[in-house]
Protein backbone atom coordinates (compact mmCIF):
# COMPACT_ATOMS: atom_id res chain seq x y z
CA UNK A 1 0.00 0.00 0.00
CA UNK A 2 2.85 2.35 0.70
CA UNK A 3 4.25 1.94 -2.79
CA UNK A 4 1.03 3.26 -4.32
CA UNK A 5 1.40 6.53 -2.42
CA UNK A 6 5.13 6.96 -2.97
CA UNK A 7 6.87 9.06 -5.59
CA UNK A 8 9.03 6.00 -6.26
CA UNK A 9 6.57 3.08 -6.16
CA UNK A 10 8.93 0.62 -7.84
CA UNK A 11 11.46 0.85 -5.00
CA UNK A 12 9.04 0.13 -2.16
CA UNK A 13 7.24 -2.54 -4.21
CA UNK A 14 10.55 -4.27 -5.00
CA UNK A 15 11.57 -4.33 -1.33
CA UNK A 16 8.12 -5.65 -0.43
CA UNK A 17 8.27 -8.44 -3.02
CA UNK A 18 11.71 -9.50 -1.80
CA UNK A 19 10.40 -9.60 1.77
CA UNK A 20 7.41 -11.74 0.75
CA UNK A 21 9.65 -14.17 -1.12
CA UNK A 22 11.92 -14.43 1.93
CA UNK A 23 8.94 -15.26 4.14
CA UNK A 24 7.37 -17.82 1.80
CA UNK A 25 10.47 -19.96 1.19
CA UNK A 26 11.63 -20.51 4.78
CA UNK A 27 11.14 -23.81 6.60
CA UNK A 28 8.50 -22.41 8.94
CA UNK A 29 5.06 -23.49 10.10
CA UNK A 30 3.19 -20.96 7.94
CA UNK A 31 5.47 -20.89 4.89
CA UNK A 32 4.29 -21.94 1.46
CA UNK A 33 7.53 -23.56 0.30
CA UNK A 34 10.10 -25.06 2.64
CA UNK A 35 13.21 -24.33 0.57
CA UNK A 36 15.66 -22.68 2.97
CA UNK A 37 16.46 -23.46 6.59
CA UNK A 38 15.68 -21.16 9.48
CA UNK A 39 19.37 -20.47 10.06
CA UNK A 40 19.76 -19.27 6.47
CA UNK A 41 16.58 -17.24 6.92
CA UNK A 42 18.15 -15.50 9.92
CA UNK A 43 21.12 -14.45 7.81
CA UNK A 44 18.83 -13.26 5.01
CA UNK A 45 16.82 -11.21 7.52
CA UNK A 46 19.93 -9.31 8.61
CA UNK A 47 21.11 -8.87 5.01
CA UNK A 48 17.68 -7.49 4.20
CA UNK A 49 17.98 -4.97 7.04
CA UNK A 50 21.34 -3.87 5.63
CA UNK A 51 19.77 -3.57 2.15
CA UNK A 52 16.93 -1.46 3.55
CA UNK A 53 19.27 0.93 5.34
CA UNK A 54 21.60 1.10 2.34
CA UNK A 55 18.68 1.80 0.03
CA UNK A 56 17.35 4.50 2.32
CA UNK A 57 20.70 6.24 2.53
CA UNK A 58 22.12 5.72 -0.96
CA UNK A 59 19.15 5.94 -3.32
CA UNK A 60 17.86 9.29 -4.54
CA UNK A 61 14.33 9.00 -3.17
CA UNK A 62 11.83 11.26 -1.45
CA UNK A 63 11.64 11.59 2.32
CA UNK A 64 8.49 9.50 2.77
CA UNK A 65 9.97 6.55 0.88
CA UNK A 66 13.19 6.89 2.88
CA UNK A 67 11.26 6.86 6.16
CA UNK A 68 9.24 3.85 5.00
CA UNK A 69 12.42 1.89 4.33
CA UNK A 70 13.89 2.90 7.69
CA UNK A 71 10.63 1.99 9.45
CA UNK A 72 10.55 -1.46 7.87
CA UNK A 73 14.21 -1.95 8.80
CA UNK A 74 13.49 -1.07 12.44
CA UNK A 75 10.49 -3.41 12.51
CA UNK A 76 12.52 -6.25 11.01
CA UNK A 77 15.34 -5.69 13.52
CA UNK A 78 12.84 -6.01 16.38
CA UNK A 79 11.34 -9.13 14.82
CA UNK A 80 14.74 -10.71 14.16
CA UNK A 81 15.95 -10.02 17.70
CA UNK A 82 12.90 -11.65 19.28
CA UNK A 83 12.55 -14.61 16.91
CA UNK A 84 13.64 -18.09 17.94
CA UNK A 85 15.09 -19.55 14.72
CA UNK A 86 15.43 -23.10 16.03
CA UNK A 87 13.06 -25.74 14.74
CA UNK A 88 10.67 -27.17 17.29
CA UNK A 89 10.77 -30.91 17.78
CA UNK A 90 7.51 -32.54 18.73
CA UNK A 91 7.66 -35.76 20.73
CA UNK A 92 4.88 -38.21 21.15
CA UNK A 93 4.02 -39.00 24.74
Amino acid sequence: MTSAQSDYPLITAAYGIVLLINVTVVDGPLSAYKIISRQVHRIIDWLYVVALVAGASLLKIDQSTRMTLIGVAIALVLIALTTNYTKKVFRRS
